[in-house]
Formats: C-alpha cells, sequence, structure tokens
C-alpha cells in the first residue's frame, strides 16, 4: 500500500442515484493507517454515507471537482515507465450515517500491467529498447460505477533496457513493468521491439490492435526472433497515369517471406499516404475514392483497383480579366464618341457595330450605319452605280423612303428614345439615353467595369410612337480586331481577315490542377512506395457569336458555343432568357427590308428572305456569280468601322481546288476547338487563321450544326436571288463556295475595306 491514499465521501438521504455529491469529505489525504488530517463526525442516523477512495494521490491522477457529483478521475498515464504508478481504487458499500466504526475500503487494482517475456525460439543477443506504440494515454475513471471512458490521445510508450536474454527469461523486470489504461487497442496499436543479434539491430514489429487490456490483469507478450532468419520479398507495381476525369486503374502487390530452409510464407502488408512526401498518414486523399490499404500478401500477384475521383476544375475566362483590367473612358458629362478615333465629339466614320474594349461611358451619333465616311457623307453607302429591278438604289429607312442624308433626322425621322433591345451578358450596357442636339444628337450608354464582359448588345433608337427608327450592335472585346491576319485565296488575291467572328466572345478556360500522392507499403521491415498521379488539363469552351441574315445589319442571338442551346440573353426588362428569335413572314422586296429596320430581333420566317436585291451588302453589285470584285460598303453591312462583308472568292485559298474538297484542305482539323486552322498561303504556309464549327440558324429560328459545322456569309449571291455564296466549314469538308439560302442565320468574317 502506497504511504498515503485520498477518500470522498457523500452524504444523502433516500436511495442511491448516483447524482449525489462528495458533499462529506471531498479528496482528504489519509495516511496509511487510514487515519485523516483532521477530525470528521458521524452524520447521525437521518443520513446515509458511501466512501470513495484512489491511491496514490499525486499528479498523474486528478479528481473531477466537488461539485461535478461522484467522484472521477482523470489519468494521464506518464511517458517514463518509472513514474508509472499502478493505480488503486475502492468504493464503500452504503453505511449508515451512525455507524460510528471503522470504514473498511477494499482496493482493486485499476490499470492493466503490461510486461515483456523472450519466447522459446529467442537466441542469445540484447534487447535494446521495447516500445507501446500509438496506446490511448488519457481516459477517465468513474469511481462509483467502476468502469473506464473517454479514451482519448493516442501516443507511444517506449523504455531503453540494454539486456542481454535468452529463450525464457523476463524482458522487463518488475520496475520496468509498463502501467497502462485498460483499453481496447486502437487499430494501429503494434509493439516494437529493437534486438540486436550480436551483429546488427533488428526491427521486431507486431500489430495489436483491437485486441484487449482488461482492467486489473497482467498483459504478457512473447518476443519471438524468427523473423530476423526470414527474407521477405515485397514488389507492387503502380497503376498507369490518370487523367483529369479520375478513373479506375489495378494495381499489384506481391509480397512474402522464405527462410533458410525453402519455406515460403505470405505476408500481410499495408499502406500509408503521403501528398508532400514527407508527411506519411493511414489516410488516404479524399480524391482516392477507392484503395485497398491493407492485404495478407503472397507469393503471386494480387490485383487491386485505385480509383480517383474527377478533378474539379476552376474556370476563368482572361478576356473578361483583361477587360475589367482597364481604365474607364468618357464620362456622363463627356461620353467617348465611338465614331471618332479619339472618341471626340466630332463625327469622323460611323458603322452599324461599334467595337467597346474598356469600361466606361460612351456615346455614337444618330447616322445610318457607314453613311459617314472620313468625316462627310458617304453616298456610296446608300446609293448605286447600276441599276436594275434587282437593284435597290437608294437604300431604304424603315418607312421605305430612299435615304438622303447620313443622319436619320433629316430623313423626316423624329427620335424621342433609345432602349435596349437585347444583350447576350448581364448588365452588359446600362443607363442608355437618347440626347437631343445638333444632328439629331447622339445616343449615350455606360459600360460599367463591375459588369463589363465580353458580350454583345443592340441598342435601338425610336420615335414617340415606340417605333424603332435604326439599330446598332455594341460589340465588348478584348480583341484588337485591326491585327488583321492577310490570306491569298485561290485566285491570288489578297484579303485581310479580322481575326475572329464578328460579335465573338472567346469561352471560358476550366484548369484542372495535376494532383499525387505516394503510397508506401510496409511488410515485413520492407518498403516499397509508387506514386499515384492524376494529370492536369486546361479546357477551353466553345466560344459563340451572333447570326445574322444576308442583307441585314442586326445580328441575331448567338448560341452557348458548344450545342444546340442559346446563349442566355437579356431583354429590355433585363430578365434572362434561352428562348430562339422570333420569327414573322416578312413580305419580299423592299417591304422585307423595313421589316428588317423596324423588327431587328425578329427574323425573317420565309427562307429566301427579301428574295430581291443583289447588292443590299455591295452597293454596286449586279452579279451572281463568284467574284473578286470590290465590295462596296452599304449602310446595311454588319461590321465596324474599316471592315466590310467580304468578297465571294475570299474563302476560296482553304482548299488547293479553290472548291468544295475533303482531304485537300489548305488547313488542319482542330478537334479540340471544333473548328479548322486554315493557312493564309497556299501548301499549308503563311499565317493561320482558325474558323469555327459554330453553326446556324434556320430561318425558323432553331440552332444547328454548333460544333459540327460553320458558316460563313459573303457579299454576293449565288445563281440568282433566293441563294447567296458562303463558306462552308465541316469537320469533314470545307468547301469555299457553298451557297444557303438567305434567310439562314450564318456567321460573318469581315474584310479590311481597300
Amino acid at each position: 500500500m502506497y504511504d498515503n491514499f485520498s477518500v470522498s465521501a457523500c452524504k444523502y438521504t433516500g436511495s442511491w442515484d448516483g447524482l449525489q455529491s462528495p458533499d462529506f469529505m471531498y479528496d482528504v489525504t489519509m495516511s496509511r493507517s487510514g487515519t485523516p488530517s483532521r477530525d470528521y463526525y458521524w452524520p447521525g442516523a437521518a443520513y446515509k454515507l458511501r466512501f470513495f477512495a484512489y491511491a496514490p494521490k499525486e499528479t498523474a491522477y486528478v479528481l473531477s471537482a466537488q461539485a461535478e457529483g461522484i467522484p472521477t478521475l482523470h489519468c494521464a498515464i506518464p511517458q517514463e515507465v518509472e513514474k508509472q504508478k499502478d493505480l488503486l481504487v475502492a468504493a464503500s458499500d452504503e453505511i449508515a450515517g451512525d455507524a460510528d466504526a471503522a470504514v473498511r475500503l477494499r482496493f482493486r487494482h485499476a490499470l492493466t500491467a503490461v510486461r515483456f517475456v523472450c519466447g522459446e525460439d529467442v537466441q542469445v543477443g540484447t534487447v535494446k529498447s521495447v516500445t507501446l506504440r500509438n496506446v490511448y494515454s488519457k481516459a477517465s475513471y468513474d469511481l462509483n460505477l467502476e468502469r473506464w471512458s473517454g479514451w482519448g490521445t493516442k501516443v507511444s510508450f517506449s523504455q531503453t533496457l540494454n539486456k542481454t536474454v535468452g529463450a525464457g527469461q523476463p524482458i522487463t523486470e518488475e520496475a520496468q513493468t509498463f502501467m497502462m489504461l485498460p483499453q481496447t487497442l486502437p487499430d494501429n496499436a503494434e509493439i516494437e521491439v529493437i534486438f540486436n543479434d550480436g551483429t546488427k539491430d533488428h526491427t521486431l514489429n507486431a500489430p495489436i490492435g483491437k485486441a484487449e487490456w482488461p482492467k486489473g490483469k497482467t498483459v504478457t507478450y512473447r518476443i519471438s526472433t524468427s523473423s530476423i532468419n526470414w527474407e521477405y520479398f515485397l514488389e507492387v507495381t503502380s497503376p498507369e497515369e490518370f487523367t483529369y476525369e479520375g478513373g479506375t486503374k489495378s494495381y499489384r502487390v506481391t509480397s512474402y517471406r522464405k527462410n533458410s530452409g525453402g519455406t515460403i510464407e505470405p505476408v500481410a502488408w499495408e499502406a500509408r499516404f503521403s501528398e508532400d512526401g514527407t508527411t506519411w498518414s493511414d489516410e488516404m486523399p479524399v480524391w482516392l475514392t477507392e484503395f485497398t490499404a491493407s492485404g495478407a500478401g503472397g507469393n503471386t500477384a494480387t490485383t487491386y483497383k485505385a480509383t480517383i475521383a474527377r478533378q474539379v476544375g476552376i474556370t476563368a475566362n482572361r478576356h473578361n480579366d483583361a477587360l475589367k483590367a482597364m481604365a474607364p473612358i468618357g464620362s456622363m458629362d463627356a461620353p467617348y464618341n465611338l465614331a471618332n478615333s479619339s472618341g471626340a465629339a466630332t463625327v469622323e466614320n460611323t458603322a452599324n457595330c461599334y467595337v467597346v474594349g474598356a469600361p466606361g461611358v460612351y456615346s455614337f451619333p444618330l447616322v445610318y450605319g457607314n453613311a459617314i465616311k472620313n468625316g462627310e457623307a458617304n453616298r456610296a453607302a446608300y446609293t448605286s452605280t447600276v441599276s436594275g429591278r434587282d437593284i435597290l438604289n437608294p437604300f431604304i429607312n424603315h418607312l421605305g423612303n430612299g435615304i438622303t442624308d447620313p443622319y436619320i433626322v433629316n430623313n423626316s425621322c423624329v427620335p424621342a428614345k433609345a432602349e435596349l433591345v437585347w444583350q447576350d451578358a448581364p448588365s452588359l450596357v446600362t443607363d442608355i439615353r437618347y440626347n437631343p442636339g445638333v444632328d439629331g444628337g447622339n445616343i449615350s450608354f455606360v459600360v460599367d467595369q463591375n459588369t463589363i464582359q465580353q458580350g454583345n448588345a443592340v441598342i435601338a433608337v425610336k420615335d414617340a410612337a415606340g417605333t424603332v427608327l435604326w439599330s446598332w450592335h455594341i460589340w465588348v472585346t478584348d480583341e484588337d480586331i485591326n491585327n488583321t491576319i492577310e490570306v491569298i485565296n485561290h485566285q491570288n488575291v489578297r484579303y485581310k481577315f479580322m481575326a475572329v467572328n464578328l460579335g465573338w466572345c472567346d469561352g471560358e478556360i476550366t484548369d484542372y490542377a495535376g494532383r499525387s500522392c505516394d503510397v508506401r507499403f510496409i511488410a515485413g521491415g520492407q518498403t516499397s512506395e509508387i506514386r499515384l498521379k492524376q494529370l492536369p488539363r486546361s479546357e477551353m469552351a466553345g466560344g459563340s457569336h451572333p447570326y445574322y441574315q444576308w442583307g441585314r445589319k442586326d445580328p441575331l442571338l448567338p448560341s452557348n458555343g458548344a450545342t444546340k442551346t442559346n446563349k442566355t440573353w437579356y431583354g429590355a426588362n433585363g430578365a434572362p432568357s434561352t428562348a430562339n428569335p422570333k420569327t414573322e413572314s416578312f413580305p419580299w422586296g423592299a417591304g422585307c427590308i423595313k421589316n428588317y429596320i423596324i423588327k431587328p430581333d425578329v427574323m425573317q420566317g420565309l427562307e429566301y428572305g427579301d428574295n430581291t436585291f443583289l447588292n443590299l451588302w455591295s452597293a454596286n453589285n449586279n452579279l451572281k456569280t463568284a467574284n473578286d470584285n470590290l465590295v462596296v460598303k452599304t449602310i446595311y453591312d454588319p461590321c465596324p468601322v474599316g471592315f466590310k462583308v467580304p468578297a465571294s472568292n475570299a474563302f476560296t485559298g482553304f482548299t488547293v481546288s479553290g472548291g468544295k474538297e475533303s482531304s485537300r484542305v489548305n488547313g488542319d482539323l482542330d478537334n479540340l476547338r471544333k473548328g479548322y486552322l486554315f493557312y493564309g498561303e497556299p501548301n499549308k504556309t503563311g499565317p493561320k487563321i482558325f474558323f469555327p464549327a459554330s453553326g446556324r440558324r434556320n430561318w425558323s429560328g432553331f440552332l444547328d450544326g454548333v460544333s459540327k459545322s460553320g458558316y460563313y456569309w459573303v457579299a454576293i449571291p449565288y445563281g440568282g436571288v433566293s441563294n447567296i455564296y458562303a463558306l462552308t466549314v465541316d469537320l469533314s469538308f470545307v468547301w469555299p463556295l457553298d451557297y444557303w439560302f438567305r434567310a439562314r442565320g450564318l456567321g460573318v468574317r469581315p474584310v479590311r475595306e481597300e
């Protein structure tokens, strides 16, 4: 018995329910003889008593607070074996409050003693140390219920012995006995013994996880050195690398041992994981969703499955980031004039499409398309030098009247307000205003730095009755449209193409980060490592652009760039939608042109379009055959300042023959971006220019061919008044002089004006 012990006692009436507090005595130190440090008097027959005691009374054992009720011991086993004191506990039965006699306490062992001895096969040698690894070191003992609970903190207990031993001899003497918490051992608990056989140290390991250390008992471990005479074999075959999509692949493990007598035995193995190559854990990464981390072993390879989750991509759009980084230009008092190269108020050059490359406040004059060029009226844009029933001359406004002046107000029109028709990005353009003034004033709008991104918008000016007088396309992009790409066609004529389609918006880039995990296999003291590796990847979503019915100035809604689904667009009320454009059967001839102007967001629902005019995009054209004649840009041309719809032969350099080809293409199919990368010069030389397979719209408004085919208008009709020459880029062929009905919605790839 220790020299002292602690006693607590509960005084109570009625029945014992375990909720009483040690209010009679609390943590009173008793000498070995059982004499308290001061006198305590029996409380009388009205009361009952229960006594609780523990020994020794020292820092490893902490009694719960008096107010917490029945005493509980909080135990933390010291690291040093010499400080590990056997815990003795006692609890009395119920005692009458007037017993007036000595209280007998029967102490019991509350810990588990752990000792080591040599088995009969241990050769003579030196046990240098013994270690209990990954066992619980903290718990609480209920003195009333006489049980342990709340195990926590896994640690290792070790002691250095350097003791010479032989078969059957003890390894730990009485003073070297580990005094441990009773417990069900953690799964990864093990014994480690360092044994020197006279030549070198050997590490002897044995798993003891899930075993029971019972309270008040002694557990004896017998050590064997037979494994020292075994040769161990561990071989692991790594799985192949994983893509960003993850998936399941196989790995193989062979693990066995062989002794000098030729006996072969399987050796169990286990795996540990490290994502940084330094820190190892039994827990595998969360993205490694299936992996067998242990096995029984064998002298033939066993195949297992490793499954890795699909990597989560991070999506960004560097073009939008570039736009947001631009310094704002213009102000509400002095908007940046898009019809002037420096933003000044003077009108220099106008168009139906204005390009915005930074946040700011902008304006443009109320001028029909490109009717002002180099600061002067550009009559060539709205009159023609040729004549005939299929020639429009002069070009007409929304009333069907011939245009006589560049300014809308000088053609019997009275603007009253300006409004958004649609935009394909939320809040792309805001604060749209009609500002009356000289020559009809202007329209101003804001591109906010917080919401700027690649996108397209259509703004209309209306009269007091709400009739559209004209409308303009605002293209927000960081693309330098003046950085053109020169292409030589089959007829050896040079064209300077815009690098992207009119209204182009690049797709977002999604980056999938690579990741890896080292796996260390352990068996019989042997280790083998493999690396599970998931490769990085970057993906670009398909870009998109608006579509155009031939001869019209206004863009129609784009696709989402990948499927037959529209890009989300927003009407004047700001509500999002993915609906197709509205369609309507417009009359042929001038009546169709009028409706194109009045209803910029409505498609002609008849396949032949206007079915009349040859010169809507080339003022002086009266031909229906392919040519390289000069295209005179008209007020219905949808291109920005300095650009126009190309001549019909512009694309013929994209095939060897200048005609339809499936293999003799002067370019390479780009399966990743879905389209063709053409060369600017014959024989696959010169600069490259990409044409996406971005699909088209039928005159019914529906999309088709997205990610499969691409279609591009030119300025010249084919053979009559119902069809127009066009470039078709299919993933199986290229046809530079294909032709389609006018009312189809195709893409436009502008060329620089001469």
